[in-house]
């Protein structure tokens, strides 16, 4: 089985570009920016 790298922006707006994946987004941006601190609590993805 092969897998997308999510480094790929195709793959990376399949994986967190959608209403459905709000809350994995929140948390990785928080992850990534703020250490793990829930900063982040709520996001609006707009389609560019």
């Amino acid at each position: 089985m092969k897998f997308v790298s999510p480094k790929i922006d195709y793959a990376f707006k399949k994986i967190f570009g959608s209403q459905q994946s709000q809350d994995i987004l929140i948390s990785f941006l928080n992850a990534i920016i703020y250490g793990g601190e829930k900063t982040i609590q709520s996001l609006t993805i707009v389609n560019p």
